[in-house]
This record gives C-alpha cells, sequence and structure tokens, in this order.
C-alpha cells in the first residue's frame, strides 16, 4: 500500500476518534416545545435567527437527552433523531405526552413552516408524533378544533385524558393581530374537541403560564392580553376550575413581583408553582426576580423570592422547563439583548428544587440511592427503536475513547512497521541498481 495513503489513513483515525466523544452542540433556539418520556426529554423545533439550520428560522429537528445517565450541564449528551425530522418547523407551540399511549406525543398549535420553501404549511391544529416509529400525523378529531394559533400554553389532565388550552393569537398576511378568547378541550380518550365556559374568563392573553393542581384546578401566571399585548398583572391569578368548568380570579400575597411573560413555570410534588425567567413589560428587558415560587398551599395563594447562591443563572425567555425528579430543567432561551449573536446559547440550567440550588451536574435518584432506599421514578426506560442514533453517555464514551486510544496505538504500530519495511526496501532498492536505473 502506497505510504501516503497509511498516512492519511493514520490522520483520519486519529480525528474520528477524537469526534467520538463529543455529544451534540445544538444551536441557539427559542419557542420551542420540550416532552418528558420515561427517561427521554425531548425538544421540537424552536427559532434559530443566529444558528438556522435550513432555510427558515423554524426548526423542525427533534433532540433528546437520555436522563438515565449521570451528565454535566457543560457537556449535556444531547442527540438528534437524525432519521424523522419534523414536517415542519415549529415555533411557540404547545405538547404533551400521552396519558394513555406513552409512545405518542402531541403538538398542539404554533408556526408551521416549511422550512426549505421558507413559506407557512399549517394543515391542522393538531399532529401526533410516535417515539418508536418516528411517524408524525394529523389525528382525526371530532368536534370543532380550533383556528390556527401560537403562543399558547396548554396542561393536560393525566387522570381523565382531557387536554386544555386558552387563548393565543394569530397573525394575518398584513401582520394585524388576533387574539382568541376561548377555552378549547381535547378528550385523548375519543379525539373530541369541545370548548369550556368562558364566563368570568380572563381577557384574551399569550406568553403565559398554565399550570394544573391536582384538585384540577389550572392556575394562569403573567403573560400578555388583548390584541394591544399589554402586560397582565402577575398578581391577579385567573383560576380555571377543570372539574365543574368554572372560572374565578385569586390576588395573589406575599412578595410583590413585576409583571412578566414568555417565562416557565413547573409545579412540585408539595404543590408549589416554580417560575423562572421571563420579559418586563416592553418585552426587551429581563426580570430582575427571575426565580419566584407560588404557594397554592395556603389561600390566598402566596408568593416568595428564594435567593439561591451563585453562580446564578442568565434571566432567559421564550425556554422550556420540565421537572425531572426533584430538578428543574431549565433549557434554551434566549436573553438580552436578543440581536447580539454572542450572547445566544443553547443554555442548560439545573435548579435542585428542594433546595434551590443551582448544580452543574445532574445524578439520576436511582443511582443516588441508598440500597434500601425507595423512589416513586420510573426506571425502566429503554431506547426506543427506530430513532437510528446512539446515545453517548460517560461512562460509555470513557470505553469509546479508550478503545479510540488503542486503535490509535494500533494504527501508529501498523505504519511504522509499515514504514520500516518501506525504508528497508528502498534501501536495498538504492544499494543494487538495475540497468538504466538512474543513480541517486
Amino acid at each position: 500500500m502506497n505510504i501516503n495513503k497509511l498516512i492519511r489513513i493514520f490522520f483520519l483515525l486519529i480525528i474520528s476518534s477524537i469526534e467520538i466523544g463529543q455529544s451534540l452542540v445544538p444551536v441557539e433556539r427559542h419557542g420551542h416545545s420540550a416532552v418528558l418520556v420515561d427517561k427521554k426529554l425531548y425538544f421540537f423545533g424552536g427559532e434559530s435567527v443566529f444558528g438556522k439550520l435550513k432555510n427558515s428560522i423554524h426548526l423542525d429537528q427533534i433532540l433528546y437527552i437520555d436522563l438515565s445517565k449521570p451528565f454535566n450541564t457543560a457537556n449535556p449528551p444531547f442527540e438528534e433523531v437524525i432519521n424523522a425530522p419534523m414536517p415542519f418547523g415549529s415555533s411557540y407551540a404547545t405538547a404533551f405526552l400521552s396519558p394513555q399511549k406513552k409512545n405518542i406525543i402531541y403538538l398542539f398549535g404554533g408556526i408551521m413552516w416549511d422550512v426549505n420553501a421558507n413559506v407557512d404549511k399549517f394543515k391542522s391544529i393538531l399532529y401526533s408524533y410516535n417515539v418508536e416509529t418516528n411517524e408524525w400525523i394529523p389525528p382525526a378529531t371530532t368536534g370543532i378544533a380550533p383556528e390556527k394559533r401560537r403562543e399558547i400554553n396548554g396542561v393536560i389532565n393525566n387522570e381523565t385524558g382531557k387536554f386544555y388550552a386558552f387563548s393565543g393569537l394569530d397573525t394575518n398576511a398584513q401582520n394585524v393581530v388576533t387574539t382568541f378568547n376561548d377555552m378549547n378541550i381535547l378528550d385523548i380518550n375519543s379525539l373530541t374537541w369541545s370548548k369550556g365556559s368562558i364566563t368570568n374568563a380572563p381577557l384574551p392573553r399569550v406568553d403565559y403560564t398554565a399550570t394544573l393542581l391536582s384538585n384540577g384546578i389550572i392556575v394562569f401566571i403573567g403573560g400578555r392580553e388583548t390584541n394591544n399585548l399589554v402586560s397582565v398583572d402577575i398578581n391577579q391569578l385567573p383560576l380555571y376550575d377543570t372539574k365543574v368548568d368554572r372560572w374565578s380570579t385569586m390576588t395573589a400575597r406575599g412578595v410583590t413581583l413585576e409583571n412578566r411573560n414568555s417565562h416557565s413555570a413547573i409545579l412540585t410534588s408539595d404543590e408549589k408553582i416554580i417560575v423562572f425567567g421571563g420579559n418586563k413589560d416592553d418585552i426587551a428587558t429581563p426580570v430582575l426576580n427571575p426565580l419566584a415560587v407560588l404557594n397554592t398551599k395556603v389561600v390566598p395563594y402566596e408568593w416568595s423570592v428564594p435567593t439561591p447562591a451563585p453562580p446564578l443563572p442568565l434571566t432567559t425567555n421564550l425556554h422550556s422547563a420540565t421537572l425531572v425528579e426533584n430538578y428543574m430543567f431549565i433549557n434554551f432561551g434566549q436573553v438580552h439583548p436578543k440581536n447580539d449573536s454572542l450572547l445566544q446559547k443553547p443554555f442548560f440550567y439545573i435548579l435542585d428544587v428542594r433546595n434551590f440550588t443551582w448544580v452543574e451536574k445532574f445524578e439520576p435518584e436511582q443511582l443516588s440511592q441508598s440500597p434500601n432506599g425507595t423512589t416513586t421514578v420510573n426506571t425502566s426506560s429503554t431506547n426506543s427503536p427506530g430513532l437510528g442514533v446512539t446515545t453517548p453517555d460517560n461512562g460509555k464514551q470513557i470505553g469509546i475513547i479508550i478503545g479510540a486510544v488503542g486503535i490509535s496505538v494500533g494504527v501508529i504500530a501498523v505504519a511504522g512497521l509499515l514504514g520500516y519495511k518501506y525504508y528497508k526496501k528502498q534501501k536495498y532498492t538504492r544499494a543494487i541498481p538495475t540497468a538504466g536505473s538512474p543513480i541517486l
């Protein structure tokens, strides 16, 4: 074999061995959707102004993280579902896991964009995604489906199988904003749409959070309302009782918070709503107190502001927040000034909700509990077939790197041996020239 080819193969193997242990580094994004499925956290679409992957700023990419293994937020093990992109670029939608079929994720509303032609691709307000087969379909539903809309936050009642989504907005070709004043309900069992009451409902709003309590009440926090998109008083909490289809309003006590929109919220096991991030009224300034807690075990509900020790995360907006065991995962989003490309990163923060501590390493509970300890976390996670990707973890990466180093050493040895033989051959050829050969 030609010695130059051997050298090229050798360097390619070295480069490959370096890249094997690296996780995917996703582009910055905001306005995406996130859903926890067993021990995998999925991320759908989003809007990427500076790192767009195709002709559109709306991404059709599906990412996920395997949460069954420990990792550090400095190098989170993101993986892409490479053989099954979304049928459109998606942003400002809301997504949820089916209570009946744990392999089905529903995506409701949002911008649906043709990422190649860079035009609107809206066909259905609802799509389903099968994490095992990677199939996307607009499911056949009965009843009157909602109009096209975005910037909503829906909730799913896992006991009744009903999904609730209030209000949202849409814009026409002239960029005129229309907000919707309705409560849309989807029965997942029968895939039937219906309308909830709007008597005493709040004004139409967007960029809020909706959190379902164990008593069946949905708590709406913050956002912007009416077609003029004016700020909502965060201390006035609209409540929707799903059991009796009735609206009410509660004035929260405790700390007086800044109004905010484009924030996130999760519900802890002790019925506290943890809010993070968001914009002020002008949607161009971050809130001063990004972390706030609403205690729903007292009446009226009570706001408080914890003070975690530094280092503190940047105040993001249009990010996602997911409760994973005892941790609040805050992913992606944007920071101000949002037109500064150097500031926009694939942000990843983890908050320990037990003591309000920001942590950099995630340790799954089943790995850290004592032999006699118990946990309510489902640990029966398996790799979903059909994903067509390999998920690296720290232990596997170490093994891969060691193997790659071994391969490299082997390649060096083989290359050295071949080089030595080549040198001996050349030396012999030069020592005994044949007739007509030049003397070097």
